[in-house]
């Protein structure tokens, strides 16, 4: 399981899948209310990186040279549920269908304490009731750039 130190670094790295077939460029990472862990990133795919797709997380690695693998296919992430979060969450309802989508059975709707409140992330608006995953800004220094 990776943690919040592991992923601050993954923005604009590239995500490949189990056989290491490029998926796409990260883009932002969704932490899980109830865990406070990583569990979800946005991955910017297709010709012109117009796509946005969300995938898992929770088993990634880093295999080096600005990639990140992820124990999931291409084809699954490509017949992902098209989720457009607007702002910063998702429905309970989109959630789902996510978990869903990839097999996961460990989904409910939160109701539990907000494990990300005292980890000082940036809040441009204010929670939705039950929605699990929190989207973690993360800013890059310029000399990254």
């Amino acid at each position: 399981m990776q943690t919040l130190q592991d992923v601050q670094t993954w923005r604009g790295m590239t995500m490949v899948d189990a056989d290491g077939d490029k998926i796409g460029t990260i883009y932002q990472i969704y932490l899980d209310r109830q865990t406070g862990q990583p569990e979800f990133a946005t991955v910017k795919t297709g010709l012109f990186g117009l796509k946005t797709s969300f995938v898992p997380i929770v088993d990634a690695e880093m295999t080096g040279d600005d990639t990140v693998r992820v124990p999931v296919q291409k084809e699954q992430v490509k017949d992902a549920p098209r989720v457009e979060p607007d702002g910063q969450e998702l429905s309970p309802d989109d959630e789902r269908r996510l978990w869903e989508h990839y097999g996961r059975g460990d989904y409910d709707e939160w109701h539990g304490d907000d494990q990300t409140t005292d980890m000082d992330l940036a809040e441009d608006r204010p929670a939705v009731v039950g929605v699990r995953l929190r989207r973690y800004v993360v800013v890059v220094p310029t000399d990254r750039r």
